[in-house]
């Protein structure tokens, strides 16, 4: 029997919990809620709101689907959330005898294993709700599969066997890379698959535009609602297995008021105190008029201002030098070129005080490779700057392993299924450290079943001030088709389920000099972090 299985996507949940893919999702804790129901009409909403999320899943062809939660409980009384399907049938999921702080997949509801949660879906999208009804119940990943007696482990991959894995071929021919565009643009694309393409779906950035079922696709964009600059137009096609092939063209919008200000002069900086350096400058010109402007510090920006010529940056580090520039905005977005660049540097303060000792140390083991780490901020009379993280394992002496500005870190490049040591310490600006944490133990989880299938994942930073490259674009051919992600505020970027083999890896950013990275990815993520030199 051929059998199709799906995995549920939906957006963040509470603090940043998913229902993931089959691959490359890390679990995380989830507070969900539930209330004993049967599936005969939506769910009734818990007294108490422990969290909901809502999902849709698109399924090819008419047929029954068992739907599959992979749960974590914390105790014997609360061991079950609530499943909402298309609105009008609730599953109590769970239930019955589960071992508590366990990842178990579970397919029945209201405590009867032979109650499933079974239903039979049509053709097309559907819409799934996971509302939270008992505390500390996590759910990190949903599949539904029309292979009723398959019986998930691990990540459920041994029920993701679909019968068509090549993905269509698409070529995005209209705009062009590079095209300058205004007013009401047409896009159209090209499309073939071994099988057939369902449909082309056109975005800006990541704002879906339109879709087509129907070739020749195409669409039509009305640029006037976007910002001027730059954007990333990609076609994306879909065959009916959900395979999916993209193409995509950076274009410049230009519309109304394209003139750019002139460039702020003048700029000037001094510090205030050991904290706190004062900028001012000259005010800028523009066609119509100048309403705010960027500050830069050090190639990021860190705030922006109205139409005035002063600012305060405060809460820096003692001793440190810093850089600013300074760009100018008008009221359509368009932005100047930077400002001259200028320094300034906070002088030293005598400090003998070392912080407090960091408490709270908590690490969780997110997959085999890697622990997360957090703890609650030390304190100092003047600040503190940055916490060292120590680790050891067996017998050997703790090593410093890592530094973070920010109470959390994650460790990578770990050993599976082995329990690592952690303590930390807290730093201020002069060095003067604080006594170390309470140690903590983690254990890394099991290595899982082989897969074919890994992922990279990294940090993008400028070369010169290891600063964040903000929204760089991260661009990879596979197999034979460009794919193309974009770092997050942070810079940082994950491309998931990525067949195992060799790929160039290409990291672009604006105002930053290209980067080509030879990979060989294995069973193992890879982490790539890379750093871009500025033109």
């Amino acid at each position: 029997m051929k059998r199709q299985t799906y995995s549920i996507k939906p957006r963040t949940f509470l603090t940043k919990v998913m229902v993931g893919a089959l691959a490359g999702v890390v679990a995380v804790p989830l507070a969900l809620v539930v209330q004993n129901g049967k599936a005969t009409a939506a769910c009734t909403a818990p007294a108490t709101d422990y969290g909901k999320v809502t999902a849709s899943v698109s399924v090819p062809s008419a047929a029954t689907y068992r739907i599959w939660s992979r749960i974590m409980v914390p105790d014997t009384t609360n061991k079950t959330y609530l499943l909402e399907v298309d609105g009008g049938n609730c599953y109590n999921v769970g239930g019955g005898t589960l071992t508590a702080n366990t990842w178990v997949w579970v397919d029945y509801q209201g405590g009867t294993t032979s109650s499933k949660v079974q239903q039979s879906l049509t053709a097309g999208s559907h819409t799934l709700k996971l509302i939270g009804n008992a505390a500390g119940v996590k759910v990190d990943r949903v599949i539904a599969t029309s292979d009723t007696a398959c019986t998930p482990t691990g990540d459920g991959n041994n029920c993701n066997t679909p019968s068509d894995m090549t993905a269509p071929t698409v070529t995005l021919t209209a705009p062009k890379e590079g095209a300058s565009v205004s007013g009401t643009v047409t896009l159209s694309a090209t499309a073939t698959d071994n099988t057939s393409v369902s449909k082309v779906e056109f975005y800006d950035n990541t704002t879906l535009i339109t879709t087509d079922t129907t070739s020749p696709y195409s669409a039509s964009w009305n640029s006037t609602g976007a910002t001027n600059g730059s954007h990333l137009i990609t076609a994306r096609a879909y065959d009916p297995a959900g395979n999916m092939g993209t193409d995509s063209s950076t274009v410049t919008t230009k519309n109304g008021d394209v003139q750019l200000p002139g460039t702020p002069s003048g700029l000037a900086a001094s510090a205030l105190s050991y904290s706190s350096i004062r900028l001012t400058w000259k005010a800028s010109t523009d066609n119509i008029g100048v309403t705010g402007y960027v500050i830069m510090r050090d190639g990021v920006p860190v705030t922006t201002v109205g139409a005035v010529t002063t600012y305060t940056d405060t809460n820096l580090n003692a001793n440190t030098s810093y850089g600013y520039q300074v760009q100018a905005l008008d009221a359509a977005g368009n932005k100047s070129a930077l400002s001259t660049r200028v320094t300034a540097k906070t002088p030293n303060v005598a400090d003998s005080q070392a912080p407090s000792t960091v408490s709270g140390l908590s690490g969780q083991s997110v997959s085999p490779s890697q622990v997360n780490l957090s703890w609650t901020a030390a304190t100092d009379n003047i600040g503190v700057t940055s916490y060292d993280v120590y680790r050891s394992t067996g017998s050997a002496d703790p090593q410093l392993v890592g530094s973070s500005n920010a109470i959390t870190y994650g460790d990578p490049a770990l050993a599976a299924n082995t329990t690592y040591a952690y303590y930390v310490v807290a730093k201020d600006a002069a060095g003067n450290a604080a006594q170390p944490s309470d140690t903590i133990t983690v254990t890394t989880q099991q290595q899982p079943a082989e897969s074919t299938h890994s992922r990279i994942v990294g940090t993008i930073t400028d070369q010169a001030s290891s600063k964040p490259v903000r929204y760089a674009r991260v661009k990879i051919l596979v197999d034979g088709h460009k794919q193309v992600y974009v770092a997050d505020w942070w810079g940082r970027y994950a491309m998931h389920n990525l067949k195992i083999g060799h790929y160039n890896v290409i990291y672009k950013a604006n105002a930053y000099y290209s980067q080509t990275i030879a990979v060989q990815l294995g069973q193992a993520p890879i982490t790539q972090n890379v750093s871009l030199k500025k033109r």
